[in-house]
């Protein structure tokens, strides 16, 4: 139940924010819960909707609470720290404790850009697959990522649902071939409209891009994976880590 804030020197949208912040810790609400809005925080503690925005917006910046445009605040999950950048994501949230998903946004098999063929060590320009996929962490869109994988190495790889199937478990089970270590770029941007909309997140948030090479045991670069992550989500740590 929230508590009425009371007439002292602390700020009301900082006494509005410790409660829900109470509300949170007791299990009062939970992560995916929705947090009232505006409108309703305004009733409940008897204040302008200015306070009740900016006691919201605190929550938000200190990635407690996550809100969708049009819909509203939610309870965010546990921040994921150290988040590796050289692990499946599949990997990775699953040994946090979460449930990860995948939507598939598209498989296509096409001719490389310059760059990506560079990046694949393709000295012909041979063709790729290109596996773009929405990441989800327990059902909540965390992650846009777009894998570009030489199509010589995996011949017949569109058979595969990778929204169901992990795409490292085909490499070592269908292909023999087993992701090693890697090397990642991460820089920090803002989301456009269209990557906002597929996160669920609102124009100009704080994303983080992760730009993977990853390598077999025999220094063979197998993919290249481009991941824009929720910036309040994930903390990186950058280098190189063997995976295998």
């Amino acid at each position: 139940m929230p508590t009425a804030p009371n007439r002292s020197f602390t700020p009301l949208y900082y006494q509005i924010e410790q409660d829900l912040l109470r509300q949170i810790d007791k299990g009062e609400l939970k992560p995916g819960d929705q947090l009232p809005s505006e409108a309703q925080i305004s009733r409940q503690y008897g204040v302008s909707r200015i306070t009740a925005r900016r006691a919201l917006e605190n929550l938000v910046q200190q990635g407690i609470v996550y809100s969708r445009q049009g819909i509203g605040s939610f309870v965010a999950y546990a921040r994921i720290r150290e988040m590796s950048g050289f692990r499946s994501f599949s990997e990775d949230i699953t040994a946090k404790g979460y449930r990860p998903s995948s939507r598939v946004v598209e498989l296509s098999l096409e001719e490389p850009e310059a760059d990506v063929a560079r990046r694949l060590q393709l000295a012909e320009r041979g063709k790729i697959y290109r596996l773009h996929r929405i990441r989800q962490m327990d059902d909540q869109p965390v992650a846009d990522e777009v894998a570009y994988l030489p199509a010589h190495l995996y011949p017949g790889l569109d058979q595969y649902d990778f929204s169901r199937t992990s795409l490292y478990e085909v490499f070592r089970t269908r292909y023999g071939i087993n992701p090693t270590w890697a090397d990642a770029e991460i820089e920090a941007t803002f989301a456009e409209p269209e990557l906002a909309q597929r996160l669920g997140l609102q124009s100009g948030d704080a994303v983080l891009v992760a730009l993977r090479q990853t390598y077999s045991a025999t220094f063979e670069v197998i993919e290249l994976v481009r991941s824009v992550y929720c910036g309040s989500r994930f903390t990186f740590f950058t280098g190189r880590q063997f995976i295998g």
